[in-house]
């Protein structure tokens, strides 16, 4: 038994080792800075109150990011020094039981829009085109952001491009939750403001800041993005401005994998399969099992989704459950026990059907095994 668990680990290890030095330079992931698909677009920044409620949600012509300042207050593992420091920028006086907006770097909208108004004739002044990515660093990740950026008109020496990272479903230690959390931000120069004079260069947001923000994609690979912001005055003009937006969905995790990639690990990968399946499933799954969780919508009752769970040979407590809007629920979920070989069904009862997939967080604890979240996901009961 010994030697086959030696066989094993030196097969799992020695194709990870050499593939590990192969790809050092090559990214993970890539993906593309295209042009901005609209130019009337809104930049809506939220400073959210300490009780984490957002702004408002994104629309087809605006782009909404929210900002944390807490942590200190509140013990979060979310960042919070690009909050502060952004909040500096904006002249924004960060109270804890309100949250306040400001689009497009104006605390009025209706200075905002009357500010894109006096260029919307103009736009698009800028091209921005490139890739972003992802590189694996230091346990971590870094990313790099190859572009070439030509300004269409002249624009003041003040233009900054702001380059911001966001998690679309942000959740923090303590269970608090944010829609579109900035974790990092990074103010750029080093571009040519004269018409039709192309930059090209390499931006880049490094291992050490991402992974003191806590960014890890390792751990959370879904729902990152990086967005693009360009505020400055064009030349002749007093007014600042946001001269180009454009929000990027990141890949964090390669599309595909080459054939000398596969082959490299496919020893490691058969004998991993044929033993940890046979050792670990038999173990795990079987004496103690996960439990069974599936769902449905009711046949009778209106936006009532029932859920069914069935324990194996522990008994579990369903310690709370989530759903992430817009749905929402109408009443609020209790904590209830499952002893062990048995089924139980629960009805979640809905304010209103949405167009959206139901996504539902199950928080479990199993007796000697622990807690974790289960994540059940219903596509929607609408017909559009």
């Amino acid at each position: 038994m010994q030697k086959m668990v030696l066989t094993v680990l030196l097969l799992l290890i020695s194709p990870a080792i050499m593939a590990t030095s192969a790809a050092d330079d090559e990214p993970i992931a890539s993906s593309k800075i295209g042009e901005a698909a609209a130019f009337g677009d809104v930049l809506i920044e939220c400073f959210v109150a300490i009780t984490t409620d957002d702004c408002e949600d994104a629309s087809e012509n605006t782009v909404v990011l929210n900002w944390w300042a807490y942590s200190d207050e509140t013990n979060s593992n979310w960042p919070d020094d690009d909050a502060k420091a952004r909040a500096g920028e904006l002249f924004v006086n960060l109270t804890t039981d309100e949250s306040q907006i400001i689009t497009n770097e104006e605390i009025s909208a209706e200075v905002a829009n009357d500010n894109r108004n006096e260029i919307e004739g103009m736009l698009p002044v800028v091209s921005l085109v490139g890739e972003l990515n992802v590189y694996q660093e230091l346990g971590g990740h870094r990313i790099d952001i190859p572009i070439e950026m030509t300004p269409l008109v002249n624009f003041s020496d003040s233009t900054i491009m702001y380059i911001y990272l966001s998690e679309e479903y942000a959740i923090d230690d303590h269970n608090r939750r944010l829609t579109n959390l900035v974790y990092e931000m990074k103010p750029e120069f080093g571009f040519s403001n004269q018409a039709n004079n192309s930059t090209q260069t390499t931006w880049s947001l490094s291992e050490s800041h991402l992974t003191a923000a806590g960014v890890d994609f390792a751990d959370s690979p879904y729902g990152w993005s990086v967005t693009f912001a360009l505020f400055g005055e064009l030349e002749g003009s007093e007014t600042n401005q946001l001269l180009y937006l454009n929000q990027v969905e990141l890949a964090t995790q390669p599309e595909n994998v080459g054939l000398d990639e596969f082959l490299m690990p496919i020893f490691a990968i058969v004998f991993g399969v044929i033993v940890i399946s046979t050792i670990l499933g038999n173990m795990y799954r079987e004496e103690h099992g996960m439990p069974i969780i599936t769902g449905h919508w009711h046949r009778d009752k209106a936006n009532c989704l029932v859920v069914e769970l069935t324990t194996k040979n522990r008994r579990m407590e369903i310690k709370s459950l989530e759903v992430d809007g817009p749905w929402k629920l109408s009443s609020r979920f209790k904590s209830r026990f499952i002893e062990a070989k048995k089924s139980t069904k629960i009805e979640l009862k809905f304010k209103q059907a949405e167009t959206t997939e139901c996504r539902i967080h199950i928080k479990l604890e199993v007796d000697e095994l622990g807690v974790w979240t289960q994540f059940l996901a219903i596509a929607s009961n609408v017909n559009e």
